[in-house]
């Protein structure tokens, strides 16, 4: 996809979410793709650590290339994660090169623990575009309690030695993201930053990311912190106007917060990514989504990701982060 196509797709999309079209006149610009549903950590908010079971089990490479083959000609990015740990996919590196040779920008987003130098290398030389770090707390201590099943000094080395040799090989890509959810409040301290900055001084990290939590489409209850993004309102999900996500086995979400697959909206083993986007489904969940019904759906009544602020009815940290990452890339 050329820049001046992805920007007139952005402008149609919008024009398409903004009036609260059911059946967009464009195909999705960006895939969640799952290799693996299996995780070797138990996050305090992730759903992998509580409730319902998930469907555990890792992406044939020949559907993983027929979802590129069908994606090529449309998509622009694809996540190479969502459930699972993706680094246990042992083709992952085959997985992004072969998205990439398509012209598709590939990003991926990783709890860093697996990442031994064998895996850093494959990766650097895999063709990725973007990889971020889940990296929650600059102290042992606080990092394990989120991060169950994780060492700190471990995984902080991974992603140092990750660092060192994407130096040693004098590449500028992938573009590298050390990602920090806020769940004290402490992590936007300056002099807390400041001090673990300090051990990536002079590696290539390009961006340190501090978030605020969000509740994991209701699996998850933030206490004593009230997201600055919170309304008391709903607005409908962004999610159906441009973006699918495919499990691991084929099966088809409107959305990455759907982490049990409970909005069904297909398999790519039966049907095209076109035939899907379309689809009756689809096509009834937006129309519930306009009429305001969304709320009362499985996920989205839980979910805090439709009670984001809004401007002209756009969800306004939801459109400045796609624009950010499908039009700059996160090189802006």
């Amino acid at each position: 996809m050329t820049k001046f196509t992805r920007y007139v797709t952005l402008g149609r999309m919008a024009w398409n979410y903004w009036i609260r079209k059911v059946k967009p006149d464009y195909l999705p610009m960006r895939l969640w793709v799952e290799p693996t549903s299996v995780c070797n950590l138990r996050c305090i908010m992730c759903p992998q650590s509580f409730g319902r079971r998930f469907a555990k089990g890792y992406m044939e490479f020949s559907l993983f290339k027929k979802i590129i083959d069908e994606a090529k000609t449309f998509v622009y990015d694809v996540n190479l994660h969502h459930t699972g740990e993706p680094t246990l996919h042992p083709r992952l590196p085959e997985m992004i090169r072969y998205a990439k040779e398509s012209g598709i920008y590939t990003r991926l987003h990783t709890n860093a623990t697996l990442l031994n130098e064998e895996r850093a290398r494959a990766l650097l030389t895999s063709g990725l575009d973007l990889i971020s770090f889940s990296f929650d707390g600059y102290e042992k201590e606080e990092y394990e309690k989120i991060r169950v099943r994780s060492d700190f000094d471990e995984t902080l080395g991974n992603i140092l030695n990750f660092l060192h040799l994407k130096k040693k090989l004098g590449q500028t890509t992938p573009y590298t993201i050390f990602e920090v959810i806020d769940f004290s409040g402490e992590a936007r301290d300056a002099e807390r930053q400041k001090k673990f900055r300090a051990q990536f001084a002079g590696l290539p990290l390009d961006q340190l990311i501090i978030k605020e939590p969000h509740n994991w489409a209701g699996s998850y209850e933030i206490k004593d912190h009230v997201p600055s993004y919170y309304t008391d309102y709903s607005s409908p999900c962004t999610f159906p106007w441009y973006a699918l996500v495919i499990f691991w086995n084929g099966k088809v979400a409107p959305c990455p917060q759907d982490f049990y697959g409970d909005l069904d909206m297909g398999d790519v083993n039966k049907s095209s990514i076109k035939e899907i986007w379309n689809s009756a489904p689809m096509m009834e969940l937006r129309r519930l989504m306009k009429e305001g019904r969304g709320h009362n759906l499985s996920p989205c009544s839980g979910c805090d990701m439709i009670k984001r602020k809004t401007f002209l009815g756009v969800p306004t940290l939801n459109m400045k982060t796609f624009l950010k990452e499908s039009v700059l890339g996160y090189k802006g």
